[in-house]
Formats: C-alpha cells, structure tokens, sequence
C-alpha cells in the first residue's frame, strides 16, 4: 500500500477523500491528516508520504509554497491538488512543480479516482525502475569482479565472451542509449575499484576513463572490449609477463588441475622445481596476487558457473572444484561474493 497524507482546512473535504480511498480498491492508505502547509511539512518529514493530496489556499503556508519545500526534501512524492477556485495560474503553477492532478472542489469521485489511478501507475514505475536499478548494481558488482578475474588471468578470450553476454543482457533489456551508457558507466566505475583492490601497483588508473564513452549502442561493447584488452596490456608490461617460464608453467598447470581436491603449493612448487617460500614470492610478484587467492579464484568462477545451470546440487559443486569440505565451501564462496550458494542462485533466479 502507497502511503498517503491530506492537507486541508476543511473537514467534510478530507472525510470524503478518506472514505473514497477506502471504499475502493485504490492501493493508498491514508497515514495522515493536517489543516495547513507547516504542519503538513512535519508530517511529510516523520511519515516520507508516496502522495500528498492538498489545497491550495491554506492558513500559514498557501499550497503551492509547502509543494515546493516537500520538492526539496523528497523529489519522489506525489501530490494531487484540490481548489475551491478554478484560477488557471495556479493548475499552470502546479504543474510546473511536477503535480499530477489540479481538481476542483467539489470532489466528483470518477475523477478523483482517475488521478489516484494515474498516481498509482507513476510510482509503481519508479518502483519498477529503483528495483531494476538495484539489481544492476548488484549484478554489475558481479560482472567487474568477473571482468577483472579474467583480466587479472590476462584470459583475452573470456573477456570477450564476458562483455559480449553483458552487452546481450543489456539489449533483451531493450534500454535506451543514455541508459545502457549509464550501466556501463556503472560497470567501469566498479571496474576500477576491483583492479585497485587486486595490487597497490594498479593504482595509477587515470587512463581508465569511462567519460569517453561512446553514445551509440553499437559502438559501447566494442569500446568496453578494447578497455578491458587495453589493461591487459598494462598488466602484461607491468608484471614482464613471460620472463618467468616457471610461473607460467605453475600457470598452465592450475589451468588444467585447479578443480583437483589436493592440488597444493607444494606440489606445484615441486613441479617448477623451485622451493615453496621462494615459488610463493614468485609466484606473488608476476601474477599480482598469492597461490592461494590464485587457487581459490578459479575456484570460485568456476562455481558461480555451475550454479548458472540448475542440474548441479550446491554440494555437487563443492566436491566438483576440490572442497570435500562443503562448509569450507559455502564460507569461501561467501567471502568471495557476499552471498552463500544457495543466496547467490536466488539472487539469479535460480
């Protein structure tokens, strides 16, 4: 139910409002009542009312001043005007601070009810659109952690199928430029803040710019890929990738066996022919982060892939990526996403 407070000097005119709000099915509770624009004020401050439905002359505060000072505060309130005088610069007044309706008294109900229809259409919209906002925000959370594990892997290809999934998401959405422009505004944003999280030295960023952003649709994805190839670069010439054949054999050999249950530093260490201490520093100094955040990204990734299909049991998964320990697992993922397997399959309508 859509919260609702009336504002009006006159009894017989609130009462009528109340009783046509709950003799029909209209999906408005009245919350609270006042008789001027300053007490008026209050309640819209303790009760953060989704519609206002007020005179416009009024002791204290006339109408129009207490819409505007309401405007101020919470832009996302509605109001409805009702007036004894049929005076059109008011109704222009009105209007240009955004109110849905200007009635006249006395209160034909078939109207009255039409506005409240037409209200409960708009915020039922900007609901939709707060939720759908929501859910970008998470989701894009998730795709930049994706996006940045494959960058940080310097994994070229799976970049690529990444943003090209990410860009078909976003036209089955059917969004406009200006917002599909904004999500991947969003995207980078997050980007950014997940590459300065894998290592201090990806700090200097500032070629990283998400203003240069492309206005047509077409032209967005094909930026976004050159972005994510262009840090790859950076990476490679910052780590002097590939002057270290053991690392990137230790590399090549996760690849392959990063799913195994008792894949271990020291057998990998082992395989490179190096001692454990001084692989680990290696390993540290080429890839950006530790064996173990290497060992249990993959992991992860791998997961959040399995649970996209819904034939695998969360402990399935588990036992497929290397943890016997299904409890380890769940706090690993946890810790990894913010969300538990079985969260995280909600969370993307599994």
């Amino acid at each position: 139910m859509y919260k609702v407070i009336t504002v009006d000097d006159e009894k017989l005119i609130k009462r009528s409002i109340h009783a046509l709000i709950l003799k029909h099915q209209t999906g408005f509770e009245v919350v609270g009542e006042a008789i001027d624009g300053e007490d008026a004020l209050q309640l819209c401050t303790d009760l953060s009312p989704d519609l206002v439905i007020t005179d416009i002359r009024m002791p204290k505060m006339n109408g129009l001043s207490f819409i505007q000072k309401v405007k101020e505060n919470n832009e996302h309130t509605q109001f409805i005007v009702v007036s004894g005088y049929d005076e059109f610069e008011y109704a222009q007044t009105a209007l240009r601070y955004g109110v849905v309706d200007f009635l006249l008294k006395p209160i034909k109900p078939n109207q009255f009810l039409a506005s409240l229809q037409k209200v409960h259409h708009q915020l039922e919209m900007k609901d939709k659109a707060s939720k759908e906002r929501s859910e970008w925000l998470w989701n894009v959370k998730v795709f930049a952690e994706e996006l940045v594990n494959h960058i940080w892997l310097l994994e070229d290809q799976h970049v690529r199928t990444k943003m090209e999934e990410i860009h078909q998401n976003l036209l089955n959405k059917q969004v406009e430029n200006q917002t599909m422009k904004r999500l991947y505004t969003d995207l980078i944003t997050y980007m950014k803040g997940e590459l300065r999280n894998q290592a201090e030295r990806m700090s200097d960023l500032s070629y990283i710019d998400e203003t240069t952003l492309p206005d047509k649709q077409e032209n967005m994805r094909e930026f976004m890929i050159t972005l994510c190839e262009s840090i790859i670069h950076t990476i490679k010439g910052k780590r002097n990738f590939g002057h270290r054949k053991n690392i990137l054999t230790a590399v090549s050999y996760l690849e392959e066996h990063f799913t195994k249950a008792n894949v271990s530093l020291q057998e990998v260490s082992n395989l490179v022919d190096m001692s454990p201490s001084y692989f680990s520093m290696e390993f540290k100094q080429e890839m950006g982060i530790s064996f173990k955040q290497y060992l249990t990204k993959k992991r992860m990734d791998k997961a959040k892939d399995l649970l996209h299909n819904p034939i695998y049991k969360t402990y399935e998964i588990a036992e497929a990526i290397g943890y016997g320990d299904y409890p380890h697992f769940t706090k690993t993922f946890k810790k990894s996403t913010g969300l538990t397997p079985t969260q995280y399959r909600k969370r993307i309508g599994f």
